[in-house]
């Protein structure tokens, strides 16, 4: 007997002013066509490249204007129509946060007219809101936990199958997976990211050669169960199934 499911979608790593604006528009498209019921942004909305640690004196002169306003706009349109939505915060997101404790006065008031900010957005778009938090940060999902993600490097989903069992996250930019052998096989996938491949702090590292832009969506069905597809950029095009048939024995 078929069950009836929820669709689902998980985005992740846009990015704030740094998204891929092809990217982005493939996947409003596809969410008119999907029709998603259950959205999760699984972070990195933001890219608060001038609040990271070691910022170079030109990302610390950068504005966070546009950074802001494209973030906010994103969560704006993605979570709009949709009756359970989520937002992870990730390691960049959380830099506002982190910025509460600065020993500088300055940096403490913008840190808290950041987050004031963030979580009014949030809010607005009547999403629920988790920290980067390696045990707090975990939605679950049925039996699927959603993640930023706390791992990076080649052996990234293997790490964060060992801990989270069968999960998905974002954060590495890359599409992979890798399996747990158990008795009750489990598979992590981080599932790329919506944002531009030629930032300037990684064009001369060969990671980014990793990267891919996509998303992750699927059906979650009432036992929390659920099946889950992958889209990826291939030469400028998405390609993914908006309709989906139910077949048995």
């Amino acid at each position: 007997m078929s069950q009836k499911g929820q669709r689902f979608i998980v985005v992740s790593d846009n990015h704030g002013d740094m998204a891929d604006a092809a990217s982005v528009g493939a996947l409003w498209s596809f969410m008119r066509d999907w029709k998603p019921e259950i959205r999760i942004h699984a972070g990195d909305n933001y890219d608060f490249r001038n609040l990271r640690k070691g910022a170079s004196d030109d990302e610390k002169a950068t504005s966070l204007a546009e950074d802001w306003e494209m973030g906010s706009d994103f969560l704006r349109k993605f979570f709009e129509g949709g009756k359970s939505n989520h937002f992870l915060r990730g390691n960049h997101d959380e830099r506002i946060y982190d910025f509460r404790g600065s020993a500088t006065g300055v940096m403490r008031d913008y840190a808290a007219d950041g987050i004031k900010q963030l979580e009014s957005v949030v809010k607005r778009c009547k999403a629920k809101m988790l920290p980067y938090d390696s045990d707090l940060g975990v939605l679950k999902l049925g039996s699927l936990s959603v993640i930023h993600g706390y791992h990076a490097g080649v052996g990234a989903c293997r790490q964060h199958a060992n801990i989270y069992r069968n999960c998905i996250f974002g954060h590495v930019h890359t599409i992979e997976s890798a399996p747990v052998a158990a008795r009750e096989p489990a598979e992590a996938r981080s599932i790329g990211c919506l944002c531009k491949k030629d930032m300037d702090y990684i064009n001369k590292k060969t990671g980014k050669l990793r990267w891919a832009q996509g998303w992750a969506y699927g059906i979650l069905f009432p036992d929390g169960t659920y099946q889950l597809f992958q889209t990826r950029n291939l030469a400028g095009q998405f390609y993914a199934a908006s309709e989906v048939k139910t077949y048995s024995a």
